[in-house]
């Protein structure tokens, strides 16, 4: 292609003739017989012959030409006179487009052969159909620059993408058979050089067919009604069967299209208020909520990839989104728009966002959360991460893990051996690669080491009509266990029970030696140790006095 400086001043002024037509907002003009042109400026020294051989398809079009524009004279041209050159007429160049991205389940139809996967860097033709499936999306962009993203459970196909004749204009037209497609086409700025600015974008439809130049938009084709939301410059709106009944959609608008016709726009909803959500994400699934929106029926959520990659896609009825499925960490953003009671969806609100929740925690198996323990010393153990090559173990007296009294990153077996201070500890676990990548915490966990009960100080035992019966000092448990035996080793047990009262009974005793032992259990059912064992003498005599007690206390090693 000739670069500016080298057009002739024929093909020169075609090009300024273009950007002036677009500047000023007038499309191509009907022609006798049907079609439409493009508006060109005469410049000095232009003739209809050269015109037609820098431009036309034909050379020999020019007398074509003439009659069309009624010049009289063909080699002697006013300059600034406008000649009006049919689009048909014009020499076209084809153009391939490039796949940017393609994300998940995306195919390529091509020459009636069977779909194949399509990635990014391949290249388009004409004819070529893009169709995606469910949480899959790709983005295409054209000689001009324009991009299209297609969204999940679409189907594109490209008709037609030209150059004309030998300037930097490019015509494409594309054909939306099922769901959504984004559109961003380059803005139009006027001090580009004469030929820089592209030529229209149409996407084609059964319903609606949309023109666009320099602009921002969405398109949603769902059953016969195609929704279509312009952020940024102007689309022109028409029914499939009716062009003369078109609609310019401003930016900020929507609108709804059938084949009967386009509704009048709309304003697009505001953009909603997304309140704090977190800039680190560290568990999944991914799960988002924020403040509902006045005059919203639904929310669309969406997350992008740091290279502006669609990874996920939702409609959702509440103002919350979460997604089940796996992403890798890495950066993200996400938008939420609101969406009307018909369907038109309002403006993003972006909130960006890290995901890092890898390596995945391991999970813990011992102790249970929120155990109790009288044990000093207690075993820790958890489940072996695959992608771990060492775990961290935190163990500490405050939920916020400040000042913790155990942090070991050295753990590499899954368990662990800690003396426990008395009272409410809290612990969590982390999983660190062999290149130093630690993971998230896991959920923190309790642990409690209780304090267990004193033995009871035993008090003298009371003679009565009933029996012997033996006491011992209140510290206020929840209830005591009381053995008796007629051993010292309590290997010959006459009784063990567990009382809640500070008193057992024992009934009429048969005269000889009995072995009595008391331990305290707290409202928990953790005991404490056994108080010194008491030795009881039941008198064989026949005196009144058999009941004669001789209590004697014993340290037993």
């Amino acid at each position: 292609m000739q670069s500016p400086g080298l057009l002739s001043p024929s093909f020169q002024a075609l090009l300024c003739a273009l950007a002036s037509s677009l500047a000023l907002g007038a499309g191509a003009q009907p022609v006798q017989g049907g079609g439409e042109t493009w508006p060109y400026t005469v410049k000095r020294g232009d003739t209809l012959i050269g015109i037609a051989q820098e431009l036309l398809r034909s050379g020999g079009a020019w007398r074509e030409l003439q009659r069309l524009n009624k010049v009289a004279h063909p080699r002697r041209l006013m300059p600034g006179r406008v000649l009006h050159i049919p689009l048909s007429w014009l020499r076209e160049q084809p153009l391939q487009a490039e796949v940017l991205h393609a994300h998940g389940s995306v195919t390529l139809e091509r020459g009636g052969a069977a779909p194949r996967p399509l990635v990014g860097g391949q290249q388009l033709d004409a004819g070529d159909i893009v169709s995606t499936g469910a949480q899959s999306s790709a983005s295409l962009r054209f000689a001009d620059g324009s991009r299209v993203m297609i969204r999940p459970k679409s189907r594109l196909r490209l008709d037609r993408s030209v150059r004309l004749g030998r300037s930097v204009a490019v015509q494409t037209q594309l054909y939306l058979d099922a769901g959504s497609a984004d559109s961003q086409v380059p803005a139009a700025a006027s001090s580009l050089a004469p030929g820089a600015r592209p030529q229209p974008l149409q996407i084609r439809n059964a319903v609606v067919n949309l023109g666009v130049r320099g602009t921002e938009f969405r398109a949603q084709l769902q059953g016969d009604t195609l929704r279509l939301e312009v952020l940024a410059g102007k689309v022109m709106a028409a029914p499939a069967t009716a062009a003369n009944a078109a609609v310019d959609v401003d930016a900020g608008q929507g609108t709804l299209g059938t084949a009967r016709g386009v509704a009048a726009p709309r304003p697009l909803l505001a953009a909603p208020q997304l309140g704090e959500l977190p800039v680190l994400l560290q568990r999944l699934p991914l799960s988002f909520a924020w403040p509902a929106q006045a005059g919203a029926s639904q929310y669309r959520a969406q997350l992008f990839a740091a290279d502006q990659q669609l990874v996920l896609d939702g409609l959702f009825a509440s103002a919350s989104a979460r997604w089940a499925d796996d992403i890798p960490d890495g950066d993200y953003e996400l938008r939420v728009r609101a969406a009307d009671a018909d369907g038109i969806e309002g403006r993003d609100a972006q909130a960006p966002f890290k995901l890092k929740a890898r390596p995945e925690p391991p999970i813990s198996t011992a102790p249970n959360p929120g155990a109790k323990t009288a044990d000093e010393t207690l075993r820790f153990s958890w489940t072996r991460n695959p992608s771990a090559a060492r775990y961290r173990l935190q163990l500490s007296e405050r939920a916020d893990f400040t000042a913790p009294l155990v942090d070991r990153d050295d753990l590499t077996t899954p368990q662990a051996q800690l003396t426990l201070p008395v009272g409410t500890l809290h612990w969590r676990l982390a999983s660190i690669r062999a290149d130093g990548d630690m993971g998230p915490w896991g959920d923190a966990a309790t642990v409690t080491r209780v304090a267990v009960p004193p033995a009871p100080a035993p008090e003298p035992p009371q003679a009565g009509a009933g029996g012997i019966t033996l006491r011992w000092a209140s510290r206020g448990q929840s209830s005591y266990r009381i053995q008796i035996a007629r051993d010292a080793a309590f290997a010959q047990m006459l009784h063990d029970e567990r009382t809640g009262d500070t008193q057992w009974l024992l009934r009429s005793p048969a005269p000889g030696s009995y072995y009595v032992r008391t331990q305290a259990i707290d409202a928990d059912g953790f005991a404490g140790p056994f108080g010194q064992p008491q030795l009881v003498d039941v008198p064989t005599t026949g005196s009144s006095w058999w009941w004669l007690l001789i209590p004697v206390l014993l340290l037993l090693i």
